[in-house]
């Protein structure tokens, strides 16, 4: 067997890659040679050691060699970066039927990539691929005679091939994973969980077990009706490829739900936010705007009662004019409130102001220091709405997650499109290493961004701080 993370090459789980082959490094170039030359040299030691006829092995070999072709030329998408073909249980039949020698010499000659034909690959990948293939079925082979495997002796058969299907994969996956590893740079317990069942390694494990043990049906069939068992290999690799794929579409499900959820759960979350920014904005300008000239009512209505309690009926004519002008600079202050509710989906403060009253609450609760540089650009209210939304998730993430102790946040119109900057020295981090599927508040902020037909970039290093640049358009087309 084989398995493989993105960009992997390997023969059996093949990784879904670029349409050109990339630039291999050195070491990678060195691993392909060695194993080729490794595979090469133990064929033709062993075929010319071999103490049985080996052109008679060959003409029946040549009957297999379209079932484990037309089988490599069906794989099965099992996640986004691995596919699995469905050889495996055709060769490690043959290594069952077949000496060691000879198996592995189906597995170089008849194993399939698909990339090949289409050049994604190179010349050197595609016998490195056949390579690891056959050295994989050789050690299974071996180790199924050595133990005494007999497709005719049940169930210790089943023993025997199980073990057999160990040793494959074992030393398949190892030289997959080390590609890999050298290859990409990714490491190389990420890549062990890409090939083990991305996250479900028992499903995983068991389906794939039960695949691999098909030989031993395959070979019992062969064993009784010859060459014409071959045609009845289809049924069988047939419904396994239908249950990987049902397997698939059910694991491609059950993503898709928990994609969801997290978003709704996200979602409600900014809601939340978002509501309890909307409440300090009308509380500021209700305590900045309208209870002063509703306190300088009550006030001129005491002095007034005061007034007519003592009789000085005369102050009246100077108090009075005071307590209406107090009554109509409050309703002024309350239209006014209530015309920048309507026209800003920010409050009265508008945006730039609504952004400093954020600064203003997580400097009081998480104490970093904000340098403001904020300027008032207009847009539509829409537009107003997704500046602040992502000006608020940078900050908050700064303060809260970065542990940032110093917090820019830049907000001015630059050749006529909005540009904000969050900038935080904070702890930073890897943007490529951020697991999109835990962590929504990036992709939110692109999204946001982009809705409109804006440019988000973020750049971070660890150790070096975080900073977020977007881009908006004044006028939404």
């Amino acid at each position: 067997m084989s398995a493989a993370a993105t960009r992997v090459p390997v023969p059996r789980m093949l990784p879904r890659e670029p349409r050109s082959p990339m630039q291999e490094p050195l070491a990678v170039r060195l691993l392909e040679s060695a194993g080729t030359a490794v595979a090469v040299a133990l064929l033709v030691v062993g075929l010319a050691t071999s103490n049985e006829g080996v052109a008679p092995k060959l003409v029946a070999l040549l009957a297999w060699v379209p079932v484990v072709c037309l089988a490599d030329l069906m794989p099965v998408v099992l996640w986004d970066s691995v596919e699995l073909t469905m050889s495996l249980p055709v060769l490690l039949a043959a290594g069952m039927i077949f000496s060691p020698f000879m198996a592995a010499l189906l597995a170089f000659v008849a194993t399939t990539d698909r990339r090949e034909f289409k050049r994604e690959i190179s010349l050197m990948r595609g016998l490195f691929n056949r390579s690891n293939v056959a050295i994989s079925v050789l050690a299974a082979s071996y180790t199924f005679h050595e133990l005494g495997g007999d497709t005719d002796v049940w169930p210790t058969v089943l023993v025997f091939a199980f073990v057999a299907l160990i040793c494959d994969m074992a030393i398949n996956n190892t030289l997959a994973i080390v590609g890999s590893h050298l290859l990409t740079g990714e490491s190389l317990l990420g890549l062990v969980r890409e090939v083990y069942g991305r996250g479900r390694p028992a499903p995983f494990l068991i389906g794939y077990g039960c695949f691999g043990l098909l030989a031993v049906v395959l070979a019992t069939v062969h064993s009784s009706a010859g060459n014409w068992g071959l045609v009845a290999f289809v049924i069988p690799l047939f419904l396994a490829r239908q249950m990987f794929m049902r397997d698939r579409q059910f694991s491609r499900a059950t993503e898709a739900l928990d994609e969801k959820t997290h978003v709704i759960r996200d979602v409600s979350s900014k809601i939340a936010d978002e509501r309890r920014d909307e409440r300090l904005s009308v509380a500021a300008g209700l305590h900045d705007e309208v209870l002063p000239p509703l306190y300088k009512v009550h006030l001129m209505g005491q002095v007034i009662r005061q007034d007519l309690a003592t009789g000085r009926l005369l102050d009246l004519e100077g108090d009075i004019p005071s307590l209406l002008q107090a009554a109509a600079s409050a309703n002024e202050a309350i239209r006014v409130l209530i015309s920048n509710l309507r026209r800003s989906p920010l409050g009265p403060s508008g945006l730039a102001g609504t952004i400093r009253l954020l600064a203003r609450h997580l400097e009081q609760e998480l104490h970093p220091r904000f340098d403001l540089s904020l300027e008032e650009v207009g847009g539509t209210p829409l537009t107003q709405l997704l500046v602040y939304q992502v000006a608020r998730e940078a900050m908050t993430n700064a303060a809260r997650y970065a542990e940032a102790r110093r917090i820019c946040v830049s907000l001015q119109v630059d050749q006529g499109v909005i540009r904000l900057v969050v900038e935080d020295d904070g702890r930073g981090f890897l943007p490529a290493s951020v697991d999109r599927e835990a962590h929504f508040g990036i992709e939110l902020m692109r999204e946001r961004v982009e809705l409109i037909g804006g440019v988000f970039r973020i750049e971070s290093l660890p150790g070096y701080g975080t900073s977020v640049v977007a881009r908006f358009p004044l006028e939404v087309g």
